[in-house]
């Protein structure tokens, strides 16, 4: 509880400077800059610059609800039931910490120095990381050390051996997934790049938005391009073709894992891996809910007794460490 009450704070302090105008307006100064940055035509942008503005829109959600104060909860809650109270701590400690470190890292921009996206480890970047930590780094590092500590105090009844061998795959899971993205996006540069003549500006001026941004604003609002629909075919087809012939995309092959379907140990199958790539990653597209139903879809790996996420769960799919050799495609 104590955990949750700290992780709770930076949302506490949030809310309250909302409700003072000219605090609000100060802090989202720098997002106003960035917005005229956005729609400048000169703009250099980087190839990062649609994982910042994404990660941007799952911060502030993060932060304006009290997310990790709710995964603290669940947590304690799943170490009501019958799960080791450890392999759950260690989980949601995890969380904590990646959300601790994912907006200093996302700090991108040299809002001083020019629209131009500050260079990946560079001074400037450095600086601007080391800058980016304030209490609400604080808060969620505090938090995670508490839980990690808490389950030390408990005696755990048992060790289920399978839970400790799947919770190896939940970092590959997230690594796979970032890893995935930064192809698409760069898939999706590229194409462009090559098809400059034949897209309109206001599209090339939006290659600095965020997927999630786009899709979010031109797909599901009524107001849909041939060049966004096809954003969300590609997608699509990334996930689906390979996990249908392969078990495994190119970020899943990078950190050594497939998905198998859990009562065969195959393939999940064409139409099992169609389900799949609509629920994940096209569900996080689906304005307002999208992203929360994706959010609930991952916590549910702490209530599931083989530490799968939900979609896996419900598919029949899981995530294995990669032992075995691609099999042939089917034909």
């Amino acid at each position: 509880m104590a955990a949750a009450a700290v992780a709770a704070f930076p949302t506490w302090e949030l809310w309250r400077e909302r409700l003072q105008p000219e605090e609000f307006a100060r802090a989202y100064e720098g997002d106003i800059y960035g917005l005229v940055c956005l729609y400048n035509g000169g703009t250099t942008l980087s190839p990062l610059a649609p994982l910042r503005r994404d990660l941007e829109e799952v911060m502030e959600i993060t932060e304006g609800w009290a997310v990790p104060a709710m995964v603290v909860l669940l947590g304690l809650l799943a170490c009501l039931g019958p799960r080791d109270p450890g392999v759950t701590g260690r989980r949601v400690a995890g969380l904590l910490v990646l959300s601790a470190v994912i907006e200093p890292l996302a700090s991108l921009h040299s809002d001083r120095k020019g629209c131009d996206e500050t260079l990946l480890f560079s001074v400037d970047w450095f600086k601007g990381v080391a800058g980016g930590w304030g209490i609400t780094q604080l808060c969620l590092l505090v938090a995670a050390a508490l839980v990690f500590a808490a389950p030390r105090a408990m005696r755990s009844v048992t060790t289920d051996e399978p839970e400790e061998s799947q919770a190896d795959t939940v970092w590959r899971q997230a690594a796979a997934a970032l890893v995935d993205y930064l192809i698409v996006v760069a898939a999706l540069s590229a194409v462009v790049g090559v098809a400059w003549p034949l897209i309109d500006t206001y599209f090339r001026v939006q290659m600095g938005a965020g997927l999630l941004e786009r899709a979010d604003a031109y797909v599901f609002r009524g107001r849909a391009r041939p060049a966004e629909l096809a954003v969300l075919a590609g997608v699509f087809l990334y996930f689906w073709v390979q996990h249908a012939l392969w078990g495994r995309t190119l970020g899943k092959r990078l950190l050594g894992i497939r998905v198998i379907a859990a009562h065969t140990g195959g393939r999940p199958g064409a139409g099992r891996a169609a389900l799949r790539a609509l629920v994940f990653p096209l569900l996080a597209f689906v304005p307002d809910v999208g992203l929360w139903c994706l959010l609930a879809d991952g916590l549910w790996m702490l209530f599931d007794p083989e530490g799968r996420v939900l979609h896996d769960r419900w598919l029949g799919a899981s995530v294995v460490r990669d032992q075995v050799r691609d099999a042939q495609p089917q034909t």
